[in-house]
């Protein structure tokens, strides 16, 4: 068996194993996207009133208000104008720190799999016409 046949091998090994958890990491990551649903960056307005807080953002076309948590309350940290997150499919939940990054970065490492897969594919093909 010469070194052509080996790396040609060895390339196929390595392209249907990520391949494989590529897809799955990018349905894992749909998934989580189907069942979380998109949130969408807005700028809130929070007003102080004597008894609560009330957290205001303008999303899908309305106003939105809900009263604020006294813990969330803490930390907002520029009441004119707080970065928040609303739930595209349901514009009145909001939340005032950035979504997760799980679902990205099982997104990211999938397409990077289907990278690898695809370069093992082409490095098997050339060796196939040049070995």
């Amino acid at each position: 068996m010469g070194a052509a046949e080996i790396i040609s091998v060895v390339s196929e090994v390595i392209g249907w194993i990520a391949l494989g958890v590529g897809l799955v990491c990018l349905l894992l990551a749909l998934l989580i996207r189907i069942a979380d649903g998109r949130w969408v960056r807005t700028d809130a307005v929070v007003v102080d009133y004597e008894e609560h807080s009330v957290i205001r953002w303008f999303a899908e076309g309305s106003f939105h208000s809900r009263i604020l948590g006294s813990e969330e309350r803490e930390h907002v940290t520029r009441p004119d104008e707080e970065p928040a997150y609303y739930k595209q499919r349901d514009p009145d939940r909001l939340r005032l720190h950035e979504p997760p990054a799980g679902r990205r970065v099982i997104r990211n490492v999938g397409l990077v799999l289907l990278g690898i897969a695809a370069l093992a594919g082409l490095v098997g093909l050339v060796l196939m016409f040049v070995g």
